[in-house]
C-alpha cells in the first residue's frame, strides 16, 4: 500500500494546521500578558515506576485509593518537547525520589536529555542554553546513568553515592525438594537454556557462569562508559570509584561525582544565578559616575511543576503528518488465549500476561488501519508459551508484508520475546537489553517420591501409551522422553529457521548466537540479531523513513497512535492468573509460596497450552 496521502486527508490535515496556529496564536497572546506568571524552571518529580510507554489502565483505576499510573517516558518526551519550544525558560529540574527503573529507561532517559539539548539549540539559537538539573535523594546505578547525562547532579547530605558495581546471584532448589520428594524432569536444546536450572542444578552451570560473566561484561563497560563521559573522568578513575563505593554525598562532591549537595528547599536560591556564573554572584554597588546600577539578580528562581506549566508555555505549530505511525505495546509473558494483567500485585498473581488471541485482534487491526503507513512494536517479554508466539510471529510477519514493521526493545526481548521480534525488518534496542536467548526448554516437576513419603498412593486408568506424558505422578518412560526431546528439537529447529529468515542468515550463524544463549543488546548488534542501538522515538523515526514520511521533529509533528482491536479493548485486560511458572522461566527467585504451588501450576500451563515454553532464565541484576 503506498504511503502517499490522499487528497481528502491532505484538505483535513490543512483544516487541523490553521485550527491549531490559531489557538496557538490566541495561547501564546495570553502568556504575553502573563508573563511574570513564567516559571525559570520546569520541574518534574520522578517519584514511582517509570516504564517506556505508558500502559493502558481501565478509567477506574483513577479512583483506587493509593494507585497511581506509571511514569512513562514517552510522556516526559513529549513535555520536555514543549519545554524546549518556550525560548524564556532557563531549563528543567528532576526531583528524583525513589524513581524505580531499569537500566533500560536509564539509557532511554539519557538520550531524551541529549535530544532535548539539541531541540534547545534549534529552537532558540540566540537564547541561553537550557540546563538540565536533577537532585537524587537516593542514588543507585540505574538512577545514576540516568542523572550523568544532565548538566548538573545535586544530592542531599545524607545521600549515599551507591553505585557499588553488578551482581547477579542464583538460587538452587533441586537439593531442598529432593527432601520432600520433588524433582524436576528438564529437556533444553542447550546448556545455556538456564530457565530451570534453579530446580534441576546443585550450583551454578559453567555455562550459566560463562554466560553470566559475558552479560556482566558488557554492562559493566556501558556503565563505565557512561559515568566517565557524563562525568568528565577516565574510565580507570570510575572503575575505582565504584569499587571503593559507597561514598558519603561530601566525598562524592570532592570526586567530582555530584556538583552541589543541597535540601530540595534550597534549591530556587541555588538555580537564582545562572549556573555558569558564580552562585554568589555580589550586587553592582552604585558609583557617582551618574550611571545606572546593574540590575539585582533575584533571590529565588520561579519553580514550577510541568502540570501548571504546560498551558503557560510557547506554542509551536507544525504540521502533522498526514498518516500516522501505530504503536503495538507487547508486553509480558507470551500465552495461549486472551492478554491478562491485574493492576495491584497480589500473592500468585504476578506480572503481565500477552496473549495469543488479543495479538491477534490488535495486528489484524494496525492492517486494517489505512490511516498507519508504517508499525512500531514495542516487546518487553522474557518468553513463555512456543505455540503462543508462533501464532503472534504469524500475523507480524503478515504485518511486515503490508507495512514497514519496526521492533524496539525494551528491558527483555528473549526467548519468544526474540521470536516474535523476528518478522521486524528493523529491530532497535537499548545497550542494556537482554535478548537473543533463542532456544526451547520443557520441565515438569515428578512428585512421586513426595506421595510415598506422604503415605498417599494414587491410582489411574487411562486410554493411550501416553496418556500420562503430564502427570506428575511419575518420570518419563524412555520412549517418552525421546518423545519430548524430538519435539523439543522440532520447536527448536523452527525458532532457527525463524531468525533465519528475519535477519537474512544462513542456520550456522544462527547456530553461532543460538543455543539459549542470552545478550546485551550491544553484544546482540555485533552478532546481527539487531540493526541498531536507541531509543523509542529514534524507532518511530526510522519506522518513518521506511514509510516515506517527515521525520524530522523540528518541522513536522509525527502523529503516533496506539493501535487496539477496534473494539475498544487493549492487549492488557483487567484480568489476571497465577504465574510462578513465567516469573521462574524469567529467572526471578521464586519464593516459598511459588515453590509450595509449583507443580499445580506446571500441569496447568502444560495441560492448556501442549506446548514447549521459550523464555530466558537470567537473574536479576543487582
Amino acid at each position: 500500500m503506498s504511503s502517499t496521502p490522499t487528497r481528502m486527508q491532505n484538505f483535513a490535515a490543512a483544516i487541523s494546521l490553521t485550527w491549531r496556529r490559531a489557538l496557538a496564536a490566541f495561547a501564546n497572546a495570553r502568556r504575553r500578558a502573563g508573563r511574570k506568571q513564567l516559571p525559570d524552571y520546569v520541574t518534574f518529580t520522578l517519584d514511582r515506576a517509570l516504564t517506556d510507554i505508558a500502559p493502558d489502565q481501565p478509567w477506574w483505576m483513577r479512583w483506587v485509593p493509593g494507585m497511581q499510573p506509571p511514569l512513562s517516558i514517552r510522556a516526559l518526551h513529549a513535555a520536555l518537547r514543549r519545554v524546549a519550544d518556550d525560548p524564556d525558560v532557563r531549563g528543567v529540574l528532576f526531583l528524583v525520589k525513589g524513581a524505580s527503573l531499569q537500566r533500560t529507561h536509564a539509557q532511554n532517559l539519557a538520550a531524551l536529555f541529549n535530544r532535548f539539548h539539541g531541540w534547545d539549540r534549534a529552537l532558540n539559537p540566540e537564547a541561553a542554553p537550557k540546563t538540565i538539573h536533577l537532585l537524587l535523594e537516593q542514588v543507585n546505578a540505574a538512577t545514576y546513568l540516568a542523572a550523568c547525562a544532565a548538566d548538573f547532579i545535586y544530592v542531599t547530605p545524607l545521600t549515599t553515592w551507591e553505585v557499588i558495581g553488578m551482581r547477579i546471584e542464583a538460587e538452587y532448589y533441586r537439593d531442598a525438594l529432593a527432601r520432600v520428594g520433588v524433582r524436576a524432569e528438564v529437556v533444553k536444546v542447550a546448556p545455556w537454556k538456564t530457565a530451570a536450572d534453579s530446580l534441576a542444578e546443585p550450583s551454578m552451570t559453567p555455562a550459566a557462569r560463562d554466560q553470566y560473566e559475558w552479560l556482566l561484561d558488557s554492562l559493566y563497560a556501558d556503565m563505565v562508559q557512561a559515568i566517565a563521559a557524563g562525568r568528565g573522568l577516565e574510565p580507570e578513575a570510575v572503575r575505582a570509584l565504584i569499587d571503593g563505593a559507597p561514598w558519603s554525598a561530601e566525598e562524592a562532591l570532592a570526586a567530582g561525582l555530584v556538583d552541589a549537595i543541597l535540601y530540595e528547599d534550597e534549591l530556587a536560591a541555588h538555580l537564582a544565578v545562572p549556573p555558569a556564573a558564580p552562585t554568589a554572584a555580589p550586587t553592582a554597588v552604585p558609583t557617582d559616575t551618574g550611571e545606572s546600577a546593574a540590575p539585582a539578580m533575584p533571590t529565588a528562581a520561579r519553580l514550577k511543576r510541568y502540570g501548571a506549566a504546560h498551558g503557560l508555555l510557547y506554542r509551536r505549530v507544525r504540521p502533522r503528518s498526514a498518516r500516522a505511525i501505530g504503536l503495538l505495546d507487547l508486553s509480558g509473558s507470551i500465552v495461549s488465549g486472551d492478554s491478562r494483567s491485574f493492576p495491584v500485585p497480589l500473592p500468585l498473581l504476578g506480572g503481565d500476561m500477552l496473549g495469543s488471541n488479543s495479538v491477534q485482534q490488535v495486528v489484524r487491526a494496525a492492517r486494517r488501519d489505512d490511516d498507519l503507513a508504517a508499525v512500531v512494536a514495542y516487546v518487553d517479554s522474557p518468553g513463555g508459551s512456543a505455540l503462543a508466539s508462533d501464532i503472534m510471529w504469524r500475523e507480524l510477519a503478515l504485518l511486515a508484508q503490508e507495512k514497514p514493521l519496526v521492533i524496539y526493545m525494551g528491558p527483555i526481548a528473549a526467548s519468544g520475546g526474540y521470536y516474535i521480534a523476528a518478522p521486524g525488518c528493523w529491530i532497535m534496542a537499548q545497550a542494556a537489553t537482554l535478548t537473543g536467548s533463542i532456544g526451547v526448554i520443557t520441565a515438569r516437576i515428578v512428585t512421586e517420591d513426595a506421595y510415598d513419603k506422604l503415605s498417599i498412593t494414587r491410582d489411574a486408568v487411562q486410554r493411550g501409551a501416553n496418556a500420562d506424558l503430564y502427570t506428575d505422578a511419575h518420570a518419563w518412560s524412555p520412549a517418552q522422553r525421546a518423545k519430548v526431546e524430538a519435539g523439543v528439537e522440532m520447536v527448536y529447529a523452527t525458532f532457527k529457521q525463524r531468525v533465519a529468515a528475519g535477519r537474512n542468515l544462513d542456520i550456522a550463524a544462527v547456530d553461532n548466537v543460538a543455543g539459549g544463549r542470552v545478550w546485551t543488546g550491544a553484544l546482540a548488534l555485533d552478532h546481527g540479531l539487531v540493526d541498531a542501538l536507541g531509543d523509542l522515538p529514534a524507532a518511530l523515526a526510522k519506522a518513518a523513513a521506511l514509510a516515506n514520511l517527515p521525520a524530522d521533529e523540528l518541522t513536522t509533528e509525527l502523529r503516533v497512535t496506539y493501535v487496539d482491536a477496534g473494539d475498544g479493548r487493549l492487549l492488557a485486560q483487567p484480568l489476571k492468573q497465577a504465574q510462578q511458572t513465567a516469573a521462574l522461566l524469567s529467572g526471578q527467585t521464586p519464593s516459598a509460596l511459588t515453590i509450595a504451588a509449583l507443580a499445580s501450576q506446571w500441569a496447568r500451563l502444560l495441560r492448556s497450552d501442549h506446548a514447549w515454553l521459550i523464555a530466558d532464565g537470567v537473574p536479576r541484576v543487582e
